[in-house]
Formats: structure tokens, C-alpha cells, sequence
């Protein structure tokens, strides 16, 4: 019989030969093979329900960390059933065991998220994404959310969450913004506008959204849409004119665009605040002509809506007389009034004679003032005199060159 030390000696020498393989214990008592060390991982995690950390199979199997690893990681490669995440081996049957419990959970509440299993379960979102995508519709009765892959509902949960969406929606009547919506009913976010945007391009939703999937996102209904372009038809119909604040108020973000699209075939004239057709401004320009062929005056504001700004009557007014190329023959007062030269000549000759007359009173009043026919010889002279001196100059420096 050999000793215990003659055991270690020999097993010492066919280790150091390579002959045999075999790993010490960590209290040195014992030799494990690496094959044994196999057995009791797969043992163990089958004992731990399919999922076992790492760290806890060294105090089960008593050897050092590194070899659990190394045999830990030829079984990952040799079972495609068993997967390490996070410093834990988890196999098939834990997956399934976890797709059950998720499935209850589902059908009790209609829908989980991904990040609260993240929570509850200590795993990887990509992960449980992946493991769980394998089992919807084996053991998970449910569907993953196609634009937010972080959430799972049931069927049923869908559905009534599209009658409620629908039934919401259709109740509408004037442009809401969707986030009121889904804080004030509840509804998940990206299952709403999923929704939505079913319902409106299957036509159930009579309406559009505007903004797309952001804060700041409008669900404005046709019904509202046609009773905002029957507004403004019948407002530019009757008066020749929009104001941009008017559309603010229908809820039109854009007003110039919105005309712009709305009337692209019809003649606008766009001003700072508004736009007036074209009867408004052939009203005006025939007045302006008149005025001035006639050798009047025309204050034009009193011809256009009280609304109207005096800065928008001024540029309305520019553009008739660059049309009407009227400039040398009038004159623009206070931006809204034209005044032809005719009307101003006729205007200073009603002065000539008050101020011939006021003339005369001051030269009698102030004799000093008053210019003599003599003084008006002088004056000439001296004019002529100067002009002489100076052609004299001009000859003496041209000899001189």
C-alpha cells in the first residue's frame, strides 16, 4: 500500500510529464479532473434552475476561479443551449421558464416593458430582446413593438387601446396637440402613434398629423380643415383680402404659405400683414390716375379696410405707382397720400398775391431791404468786371506755357 506522500509524489511526476490532467482543490486535499469539474458545472446549474453565477460555482466545486472559466467557456462552445451574460450561465430552460412568468405578467397587465425586466430579472436589454423575440407566439402571446422595440402587448391590448384611440380621435372637431392626449388618458406613447397612424392612412381617421412623432406633434381633423378653408374662401371672397393674424387665430401656423398653396393660381399682392387681391389694387390704381389726371389729390387708406396698417397701405401704394409710372407727375405725402403738380401749382398760386402784398409791406417797413435798379447795375458790373480779370489771367498763363 502506498503512502499518501508517495501518491503525491507520483500523480506530482505524471503532471509534470503530461500524463495526466488533473487540478488541485483550494484546500489542497484533493485532485479534480477537468472533466469532473464539467460535470459538476452542468450539475449545478441544473440544481440552480438553468442560471448560476460564476463566483458562486467556486465555493460549490472548491477550485480556483480561473479553471471554472476555462471549463465554463469549452461548455458555451460545445452547447449551443447554454450562454454566458454578465458572469452568469444561463440555459434554454431558464429562458423558457422566464418566457412563462413574463407571459402571465402580459396577460394580466396587456403590456411589459423591456427596461422594467431589466429591472426585475438582473439581465441586458439587447439580451432579453433577442431571447424573448424567439418565443413570442410559442410561449409569450403577444407582439413586440415593430417602432419601439422596448415594449411587448397583447393582441387585446391593442385592440382596445385602438377603440379608445379610435373613438378619442374621431370626437375631435378643431386642432389638439397628441402629448395633451397622452398625458391626460393615459395612453402608451408609441403605441398611440403607431395607432394613429394606422387609422389615419387606412382612412378610419378622417384627418392628419401634423409635426410627426415630436413634443410639439397636432391631430387636425378634415372636418376642421374644411370649415377653416370655408372661412377663409368666403372671407376673401366678400372683402378682397386676408389678414395674416386672422389665420393665426383659425390655428393656420404658416398663413402666407397657406395662401400661397391655396391660391396659387390667383394674383396676390403679399404686404406685411396681409394680402389683397386684385381688385383691390386695380380699385386703387384707377383712383390714383384719376387724381392725377385730373390734378386732384387721393388719400388711399380711405379706400382700403380700416384694418390695414398704414406701413401695408404704403407698400400697396408703391406698387400702383410703379405700375402706373406716375412719379414726375405727383408727389407721396405721409405714405398713403398722393398729391399731382397740377393740384400743387394751383395751390401756390392762391398764395402769389399774399405774398406779393406781404412782400411790399416788408420792403416799405424795412427800406433797407429793398433792391434798386441801381444796385442791380452795380452788381452786374462787378460780375463783369471780375469776369474780365479773369479771362486777362487765363490768356497771360497760356503765353507763359
Amino acid at each position: 500500500r502506498l503512502s499518501e506522500r508517495n501518491c503525491i509524489e507520483i500523480v506530482t511526476k505524471l503532471i509534470a510529464e503530461k500524463q495526466l490532467e488533473v487540478v488541485h482543490t483550494l484546500d489542497g486535499k484533493e485532485y479534480v479532473t477537468p472533466a469532473q469539474i464539467s460535470r459538476e458545472i452542468r450539475d449545478e446549474l441544473h440544481v440552480c434552475g438553468g442560471r448560476v453565477n460564476i463566483v458562486d460555482l467556486q465555493q460549490v466545486i472548491n477550485v480556483d476561479l480561473l479553471h471554472i472559466e476555462n471549463r465554463a467557456n469549452d461548455i458555451i462552445k460545445s452547447e449551443k443551449t447554454i450562454q454566458l451574460v454578465l458572469g452568469q450561465l444561463i440555459n434554454e430552460s431558464y429562458l423558457d421558464q422566464l418566457a412563462e412568468e413574463i407571459n402571465d405578467k402580459l396577460q394580466e397587465t396587456g403590456q411589459v416593458t423591456i427596461s422594467e425586466l431589466c429591472k426585475a430579472y438582473d439581465l441586458p436589454g439587447d439580451f432579453l430582446i433577442q431571447a424573448l423575440s424567439r418565443r413570442l407566439g410559442r410561449i409569450i402571446h403577444g407582439q413586440l413593438d415593430q417602432e419601439n422595440r422596448g415594449v411587448i402587448f397583447t393582441e387585446a391590448f391593442v385592440s382596445r387601446h385602438r377603440a379608445r384611440i379610435r373613438g378619442l380621435f374621431t370626437a375631435i372637431t378643431r386642432p389638439t396637440p397628441i402629448s395633451n392626449l397622452i398625458s391626460r388618458y393615459g395612453f402608451q406613447e408609441h403605441l398611440l402613434y403607431s395607432v394613429l397612424e394606422e387609422l389615419v392612412n387606412t382612412g378610419r381617421l378622417k384627418g392628419t398629423v401634423v409635426g410627426g412623432r415630436q413634443d410639439k406633434a397636432v391631430f387636425v381633423p378634415d372636418i376642421y380643415a374644411r370649415t377653416q378653408s370655408n372661412w377663409v374662401d368666403s372671407f376673401f371672397k366678400q372683402n378682397g383680402y386676408l389678414e395674416f393674424d386672422a389665420l393665426y387665430r383659425l390655428g393656420i401656423p404658416d398663413p402666407a404659405g397657406y395662401i400661397r398653396k391655396r391660391y396659387k393660381s390667383t394674383q396676390l399682392l403679399f404686404l406685411r400683414a396681409a394680402c389683397v387681391g386684385q381688385e383691390i389694387v386695380d380699385q386703387v390704381e384707377a383712383s390714383v390716375e384719376e387724381a392725377i389726371s385730373s390734378g386732384n389729390w387721393i388719400d388711399v387708406a380711405t379706400l382700403l379696410p380700416s384694418s390695414l396698417s398704414v406701413e401695408d397701405v404704403g407698400i400697396l401704394l408703391q406698387q400702383v405707382m410703379r405700375t402706373l409710372n406716375k412719379n414726375s407727375s405727383s408727389l407721396v405725402f405721409s405714405d398713403t397720400i398722393v398729391v399731382s403738380e397740377k393740384f400743387l401749382s394751383s395751390c401756390a398760386d392762391l398764395f402769389s398775391d399774399m405774398m406779393q402784398q406781404k412782400a411790399e409791406k416788408e420792403m416799405k417797413n424795412n427800406p433797407v431791404n429793398l433792391i434798386t435798379e441801381e444796385d442791380l447795375k452795380q452788381a452786374s458790373g462787378l460780375e463783369n468786371s471780375y469776369a474780365n480779370k479773369k479771362d486777362k489771367k487765363d490768356e497771360r498763363r497760356k503765353k507763359a506755357t
